[in-house]
């Protein structure tokens, strides 16, 4: 029961619901149930949004997995895993209309209160990053350390803009090669006459 309130609370929320002040009763009738039903299984719009925003972010992390697995040196690794999860945050059309619907509500989710998100992707990346420290190609320290400066720096680049022009996936690539020695291959042109 609570699958099918939250799917249909995606449908609802993608439509312009993020704003909507009746939100509970367009998930009832989209979902065929009773308003009683939708709190009962899911909640307030609060927890509606929470729990929306969970279950993407669960299947987010399901297909993040086969990347993070990759054997790659880490340089080439770390381009891979970082293009793919800015690329797949900025193309998430749930992500995207929360963001034009009410960005005060979202935003803290993947800012102020990220360390909720980050604790969830650590368990998934600290076996890699344990790895590149012993193979010698991360310094030695604390493998939570890194973890989280590097999911805090993914974050950023999702949802800040600096002085280069990242929005089209070449050029996110182009710029994140440039970062890292090793990994220029395939990088393309770089982003604004960055050299």
């Amino acid at each position: 029961m609570r699958a099918q309130v939250l799917a249909a609370a995606e449908k609802c929320l993608l439509e312009g619901g993020f704003a909507a002040g009746r939100l509970h009763s367009a998930i009832a009738r989209r979902a065929g149930l009773s308003r009683p039903t939708v709190y009962k299984y899911v909640g307030d719009q609060d927890a509606i949004i929470a729990a929306v925003i969970q279950r993407e972010f669960e299947g987010f992390l399901q297909q993040l997995r086969p990347v993070l697995d990759q054997e790659l040196p880490f340089a080439e690794h770390l381009l891979e895993v970082m293009t793919f999860v800015v690329g797949q945050a900025r193309e998430h059309p749930l992500l995207r209309a929360a963001l034009r619907d009410t960005p005060d509500r979202v935003l803290p989710w993947f800012t102020t209160h990220a360390g909720g998100l980050i604790s969830q992707v650590e368990p998934l990346t600290l076996p890699g990053v344990r790895r590149y420290i012993a193979a010698g190609e991360l310094p030695d320290t604390d493998p939570r350390l890194l973890v989280d400066a590097l999911c805090r720096i993914a974050l950023s680049l999702v949802f800040t803009e600096g002085l280069f022009d990242l929005s089209e996936p070449a050029a996110l690539r182009a710029y994140l090669a440039a970062l890292m020695p090793g990994s220029r291959t395939g990088a393309g042109p770089l982003p604004n006459g960055c050299r």
